[in-house]
């Protein structure tokens, strides 16, 4: 499972930017996560919950937003939203793509207080 090392990873970066901001409190913490990096959303979710109990972010929440992945298309250089069953290039049919985005893991939003 490793959703409870990006959960991990995330605690980090969320507790320092609490720290930098000398926050009392921590609210929603917002991460996309693209649809081809192979994390299950809930299981994400849920080890985050866990791991932060007993921390200065216990009771923040973990919003994850799932981000559909984006390709380039060699042959006609089109960029294009990747469906999952079917990478082909939608315009010209071709199977030489490169992914652009939908494999990552971003951090987006602290709320602190």
């Amino acid at each position: 499972m490793h959703e409870l090392g990006i959960a991990t990873s995330i605690m980090g970066v969320v507790d320092k930017v609490a720290q930098e901001h000398d926050a009392a409190r921590v609210g929603e913490v917002v991460v996309e996560v693209g649809l081809l990096a192979g994390v299950d959303r809930q299981s994400l979710e849920f080890c985050y919950g866990v791991i932060t109990r007993g921390t200065r972010l216990e009771g923040s929440h973990l919003k994850v937003v799932e981000m559909k992945p984006r390709a380039r298309c060699r042959s006609c250089r089109r960029e294009y939203d990747v469906k999952i069953d079917d990478f082909r290039c939608p315009h010209c049919q071709s199977g030489e793509f490169d992914i652009l985005t939908g494999s990552d893991i971003s951090l987006k939003e602290v709320e602190v207080e």
